[in-house]
């Protein structure tokens, strides 16, 4: 039985903890099995716990690591993103680079079994490039901080943060046909798009704004044509993400996108048997609401 080699979690007061912590973690991200350019390829064993947008949900992060029991099973994996920018502010102060140094340990802790994905949250703070949540500038909100958290250091913490974000892959695509990620191009992006986006590490240019990278973790509102072109050259059947809104914790799109959320009273996650095939009805009644989970 696999055991979980740290018996603490990190030290977040620790500035020279955090920025190693981060480098570390991008280390693990692109010496993951499986990894070729920006996806990540499972066979068809093992379970595969995929969430939705976390948002600095602590609560629900303590049930989905509960649910995923990575430490009793080396087949056991996870998939998170967008774990930045929650509700719940500190002051005014948005202190979840502590969920994403959290999840950072996560990946340092179980390396082959944690994958962290690149979401538009992460790709927001990393381009310094506001988002406007409830009237506020999360990015601007993050920034203050990680300036009151590590002060004179903050700018380590950040510049080794950004290195950890920009290690992020896109996707995990399973044998059975499910490919999970936080979201596809919008409709309207796809004639500009380059499906092999996925099969290189991302360029600077993939993550400005008219890269390839940044049109698929904010694409909204797919159309099945989208799927289907995308499923066929990326060799899928059925797209789990994250991304768009899902009030009761999962939303079907079409005929085989599925939307989770995990970062609300309603959130859940969605245990996937590798070793199965999945329509997207059943991938429905497989999903576990994390409330349903004791503490």
């Amino acid at each position: 039985m696999a055991q979980d080699p740290s018996h603490h979690e990190p030290d977040l007061r620790d500035p020279d903890a955090v920025a190693d912590l981060f480098i570390q973690a991008a280390k693990a991200n692109l010496d993951t099995h499986g990894l070729s350019g920006s996806v990540v390829d499972l066979g068809d064993r093992g379970r595969l716990l995929m969430t939705g947008d976390l948002h600095d949900h602590t609560q629900n992060y303590q049930r989905i690591r509960k649910l995923a029991q990575l430490g009793s099973d080396s087949a056991n994996r996870l998939i998170l993103h967008e774990v930045i920018h929650g509700l719940d502010l500190v002051n005014g102060l948005d202190l979840s680079v502590r969920m994403l140094a959290n999840v950072a340990a996560l990946k340092c802790r179980f390396p082959q079994q944690v994958y962290v994905l690149q979401s538009n949250h992460e790709l927001a703070q990393l381009r310094g490039e506001g988002i406007l949540k409830e009237g506020r500038d999360t990015v601007g909100s993050f920034d203050e901080g990680i300036e009151f958290l590590y002060a004179g250091k903050a700018d380590a913490v950040r510049q080794a943060m950004n290195g950890y974000i920009q290690s992020l892959p896109l996707a995990v695509r399973c044998a059975n046909g499910v490919f999970a990620c936080h979201s596809i191009p919008s409709n309207s992006k796809m004639r500009r798009f380059d499906p092999a986006i996925i099969d290189r590490a991302p360029a600077p240019q993939d993550l400005s704004e008219k890269g390839d990278v940044y049109h698929m973790v904010w694409g909204r509102n797919q159309k099945q044509q989208t799927a289907d072109a995308l499923a066929k050259v990326w060799g899928c059947k059925q797209f789990v993400m994250g991304h768009q809104p899902a009030d009761m914790g999962y939303e079907p799109q079409e005929d085989t996108m599925l939307i989770l959320a995990s970062n609300h009273s309603h959130g859940v996650a969605l245990p996937i048997d590798l070793s199965r095939a999945y329509d997207q009805e059943q991938l429905i009644e497989a999903i576990v609401p994390l409330a349903a989970i004791t503490m």
